[in-house]
């Protein structure tokens, strides 16, 4: 990450970047080993590393297995220093999580809709955590389109609204406040369960798509290059919107009274969509509405319609509501040093180093 013809500033916050994406992947390293991880100089890191000392960001958790020189110093960011929040909405429940540096949940609070919906409920949990504990970043999970800091909903008409929920947080809290689809979140979450269970996966070339069977409506989290596709309009996963073979939109189409045969085809389609434009390595099929008997038939016409490279590994995942909290967990841990010591405000330009997976891209 290291640029000779960026600022000083930049250069420093890109580097301080790298180095905690790289102590939370590592959980505890040396010196030259987050180095290696982070893209940085030893010499860069020695220098972020006392200053994360003397802050006590990080701590000194031993030394490394000896391997016949001079053990080196392994350090580790500190879980009870830094915290994040999210909050996870879908259509049907609301929950709170108090996250960690490392991504891991501490604490899970349901939330209740109130007369003004979730609104209280959410800044009333907000308050309160930053009452207790030092919250650096905020992640929104909300069931929708989310472009620039705002909600985006259709009436009954069918018209689009937007409600600009970020700049509103931003202003309140004083910390860096995201946005995020809740299958996109989910779809993370599935891709970072999947890489713990294969630690042989490359997590910045991981290419999956997580598909979500609702009650009316199919949509879809793609991951590309280790990275959530979006699309310009951040409209990318509208999969009830494809057109099927009778002409009709997928959502029309699921939405009949069909038998298992006419539902396996539909499913089918789908995913051979999703095959022809993304390739991707594995496919995670869930959902309520989602006929799980579907899969076996659904994984062999793949087979039998695709080459053998483009065709994937068929998976089904029975907890979605997990899927979407990692997913959350995770991104609300990405954000807690998007600008560490100074507090962040709605003007500071974040300069992220890009090695990590699941970048938040367009």
């Amino acid at each position: 990450m290291e640029n000779s013809h960026a600022s000083p500033g930049l250069l420093k916050q890109a580097n301080s970047s790298a180095l905690h994406r790289a102590l939370r992947e590592k959980g505890a390293a040396t010196r030259a080993q987050l180095a290696a991880a982070a893209g940085i100089s030893v010499t860069t890191v020695r220098a972020l590393l006392e200053e994360m000392l003397r802050d006590g960001e990080v701590e000194c958790t031993g030394l490394s297995a000896s391997s016949g020189g001079r053990r080196a110093a392994q350090y580790s960011l500190r879980r009870d220093k830094y915290y994040g929040a999210a909050v996870c909405i879908t259509d049907g429940q609301a929950h709170g999580l108090l996250v960690d540096v490392h991504g891991e949940i501490v604490r899970a609070v349901p939330l209740k809709a109130g007369a003004d919906g979730l609104r209280t409920p959410v800044l009333a949990f907000l308050d309160g955590l930053f009452a207790q504990r030092d919250i650096r970043s905020i992640v929104l999970g909300l069931p929708g389109v989310v472009r620039e800091g705002c909600f985006w909903h259709a009436d009954k008409e069918g018209g689009l609204h937007s409600v600009a929920v970020e700049p509103a947080l931003s202003r309140r809290y004083g910390v860096p406040v995201v946005l995020e689809n809740d299958v996109n979140a989910a779809a993370i979450g599935f891709a970072r369960c999947y890489e713990t269970e294969f630690p042989g996966e490359d997590p910045a070339e991981t290419n999956m798509a997580y598909l979500h069977f609702d009650r009316g409506c199919v949509s879809a989290g793609f991951v590309a290059g280790g990275r959530v596709i979006r699309g310009c309009g951040h409209f990318a996963g509208e999969l009830g919107l494809v057109p099927t073979a009778d002409g009709r939109l997928l959502d029309e189409c699921l939405n009949d009274p069909q038998d298992g045969r006419e539902y396996t085809a539909r499913v089918l389609e789908a995913a051979v969509w999703v095959c022809g434009i993304l390739n991707p390595r594995y496919i995670a099929l869930g959902g309520p509405a989602l006929r799980r008997e579907c899969i076996g038939p659904v994984n062999d016409g793949l087979s039998a319609l695709l080459p053998g490279p483009m065709c994937p590994e068929l998976l089904y995942t029975a907890d979605i509501w997990g899927d979407y909290q990692i997913g959350m967990a995770w991104l609300t841990a990405e954000k807690i040093h998007t600008a560490r010591g100074d507090r962040w405000s709605p003007n500071t330009v974040s300069c992220i180093a890009c090695r990590a997976s699941f970048t938040v891209g367009e």
